[in-house]
């Protein structure tokens, strides 16, 4: 629990500081020690950073009179001068509605409008789509099939369950790898687990092609867009993954690669494990935490140390951004819920945002955040989104 005042302005400062992107290894270790310590504790913060309970408070704040609030708001930070961090005075009771406010002069913007966000369309997130081609050529539309079902074809013996599709183990003694392409369209996920045992997770506009079952020694994928591995360990046979960028081996690890042919970057980040990156004769080795990343443009090819959340929080439901592109963002969105994104100038591309989102709920509240933590507009015509300046 949060015992005093004094506890009340730090905790906050803090939860305001790992929501805008600006926290310190320091400061994140205090807020993760504060949260782990009661239950109570992880459900506030929880509460504080969804996107529910910020749209919700912004919607109090729009609907009240805050200007003389707010004005006294700004007279403290100008008399802060040179201090990196600005501690604001909160009433007890209301240590979210501060750190909201905290939140927004984080980020820097100095004239607030405060405005109820606009209706916008119903649109829901993805859900299970997944199209099975066999070697043959012929096409199996798993997302129609809702009950577990068993299903056997080229020698292959397949269980489909809802949003899953499961390969028996392997048969070694198989002569010809016949090879399965699973795709995956806007607005759908789908999870494959392959005859060696190790799960993918597919998420919207990806595709793999794959060996129904393996042969004793050999362990190879082919992908497009983004998936997340978690590889069965066999020291016998590497599992190797090829994209359109280069190989990615493996013995047994859970990682994330991401590589859409409409991105600049392939980006591949490993939670646990070791996996090693090949291309044009170079080899680039990854330890836990790390990311390798792969500028498709010039070819440069950096590794680097990052909060994997951001990069795999997708595999557990929730959207989670630090500091990141307006553009980046809405392609991922685009994706999941099925809409094309146009923008008035392309300024508003590099307009920064950080949050944690909930993958499983709809369009509009994910919208609302965007317009009120951004200085921007955003208007809905069914499934196309119009980003704009605000007047």
């Amino acid at each position: 629990m949060i015992e005093n005042y004094n506890e009340i302005d730090e905790i906050a400062d803090l939860i305001t500081a790992r929501i805008t992107g600006t926290i310190d290894e320091a400061g994140r270790m205090k807020l993760e020690d504060w949260i782990l310590a009661s239950p109570e504790n992880a459900r506030l913060y929880e509460r504080y950073t969804s996107e529910e309970f910020i749209v919700d408070k912004f919607r109090f704040i729009a609907e009240h009179d805050i200007s003389a609030s707010y004005q006294e708001l700004m007279l403290k930070v100008k008399r802060a001068e040179q201090k990196r961090k600005v501690r604001f005075y909160r009433y007890a009771g209301v240590v979210a509605f501060f750190i909201l406010l905290g939140g927004i002069l984080y980020l820097g913007k100095e004239n607030i409008v405060l405005s109820k966000p606009e209706k916008v369309a119903r649109i829901i997130p993805g859900t299970y789509k997944a199209i099975l081609t066999l070697a043959d050529g012929s096409q199996v539309d798993l997302s129609e099939i809702k009950t577990d079902r068993k299903l056997d074809k080229e020698g292959a013996h397949m269980r489909i369950m809802s949003g899953a599709i499961r390969y028996a183990t392997s048969d070694t003694s198989v002569m010809e790898e016949q090879y399965h392409t699973i795709s995956i369209p806007r607005g759908g996920e789908y999870t494959l687990t392959l005859s060696d045992g190790s799960v993918l997770q597919m998420n919207s506009e990806s595709e793999i092609r794959y060996p129904a079952s393996f042969r004793s020694g050999t362990r190879e994928v082919f992908m497009k867009g983004e998936v997340f591995f978690q590889v069965a360990r066999d020291t016998t046979a590497p599992f190797v993954i090829h994209s359109e960028q280069g190989e990615i081996r493996v013995l047994g690890t859970s990682f994330n690669v991401r590589d859409y042919g409409d991105e600049n970057f392939l980006e591949t980040t490993l939670v646990n494990g070791k996996v090693a990156f090949e291309r044009a004769g170079e080899q680039y080795t990854l330890l836990p935490g790390e990311q390798l990343r792969l500028d498709k443009r010039s070819g440069q090819t950096a590794v680097m140390p990052v909060d994997t959340r951001l990069y795999c929080s997708w595999t557990e439901g929730r959207f989670v951004f630090e500091k990141q592109r307006l553009e980046d963002i809405m392609n991922t969105l685009s994706r999941w819920y099925d809409i094309h994104v146009s923008y008035e100038n392309q300024s508003l591309k590099d307009v920064l945002f950080t949050g944690n989102l909930k993958r499983y709920g709809e369009l509009a509240p994910i919208l609302d955040m965007l317009t009120l933590i951004n200085k921007i507009d955003i208007e809905v015509d069914g499934n196309r989104v119009m980003i704009k300046d605000r007047k």
